[in-house]
């Protein structure tokens, strides 16, 4: 199913299709503009499955790779016609491990299959036929985020799991990605310089791969484990990590800590990523989210992020099509 000679085939026709879409090497890519990540790949797949088949599911969204590549692709699909361009793979709970432990794969067929979510963006991007250029982001999220107990927020599982081992649960996600001719790995929700450092130790291990890097932060100035937001950017922005990262930033928290992580931070030249969750609040009782006070990102917030830096937004948890398009249309009437 995952190694017949046809399907290598096909994905190799893709690759050598979009290669010509876009040079990632280009370190001037984002330079010239603001640009538009998808939303909530959760809020996106939900009109096509049964709620219980994710939300309550270990993976999160990330099985219906191995059981509903048809809902996924629509769920792609809508966001591009919401006018996203870049495509996240349902890949952020994706692991080896959880693969094997909960659709009963083995090892190289858990591997195939963290790489068909990129030809699933592919082909959602082909059936589409949009006519605009649409890049592919792999997600990559937070040893954390396996465990299902919200440590990707709080990061206290850093310090009691040895770095090596975080690095061999890592490094294959990154290498099925990379391998797939992703266009940018997309670390995200990641709580922890101590994690953060170790993804792109593995991401240096091959150098014509860009990346994005997203924390998760508790506040306004500080990340879930506690380090500040302003000092994880001077640390990875300033090394030899900038070679390979095309933005840096923060997502999966409310959109009014954005401004002032943005400004909390000193370093120069900074191309910045975030996308926040969509304004409610997390009901943890209720198991939903209480959107009686929303805050709803606005153009002003926009150009206001524009000038400290921000080059790529898109939206989070509670973030679905209408936002993204909505979003879309805040990004073409920005002031020039």
């Amino acid at each position: 199913m995952y190694s017949s000679s046809g399907t290598h085939v096909i994905e190799n026709i893709f690759v050598l299709t979009f290669s010509c879409f876009v040079d990632m090497q280009d370190s001037t890519v984002l330079n010239m503009k603001m640009y538009l990540l998808d939303g909530s790949f959760i809020s996106g797949i939900l009109p096509y499955v049964e709620y219980d088949s994710v939300m309550k599911h270990p993976l999160w969204g990330s099985n219906l790779i191995f059981n509903n590549e048809e809902a996924v692709v629509k769920a792609h699909r809508d966001y591009i016609r919401a006018g996203a361009e870049f495509l996240t793979t349902n890949t952020y709970q994706a692991s080896i491990e959880g693969f094997q432990k909960y659709l009963n794969l083995n090892y190289d067929q858990s591997f195939q299959l963290i790489k068909k979510s990129v030809t699933i963006c592919r082909r959602a991007i082909m059936e589409e036929s949009s006519g605009r250029t649409i890049r592919i982001m792999g997600s990559v999220g937070p040893y954390g985020a396996s465990l299902c107990d919200g440590s990707e927020y709080n990061g206290n599982y850093i310090g009691k799991i040895d770095s090596k081992d975080l690095y061999d649960w890592h490094k294959p996600r990154i290498q099925a990605l990379v391998e797939a001719g992703v266009d940018v790995v997309l670390f995200e929700t990641i709580p922890s310089i101590i994690e953060a450092n170790i993804l792109l130790n593995i991401l240096a291990e091959y150098p014509n791969q860009k990346a994005c890097l997203s924390f998760s932060c508790k506040d306004s100035e500080h990340l879930s484990h506690g380090e500040t937001f302003a000092s994880a950017v001077e640390k990875f922005w300033t090394n030899d990590s900038r070679k390979q990262l095309i933005a840096i930033g923060m997502n999966c928290m409310d959109p009014q800590l954005i401004t002032p992580l943005l400004t909390s931070v000193k370093t120069e030249n900074v191309n910045f990523i975030t996308y926040p969750n969509g304004g409610g609040v997390w009901d943890a009782v209720k198991k939903c989210w209480d959107n009686t006070q929303m805050y709803q990102v606005s153009i002003d917030d926009l150009n206001l992020w524009s000038e400290k830096g921000l080059k790529i937004i898109g939206g989070c948890c509670n973030t679905g099509v209408t936002e993204i398009s909505r979003i879309r249309n805040l990004i073409d009437n920005l002031s020039s």
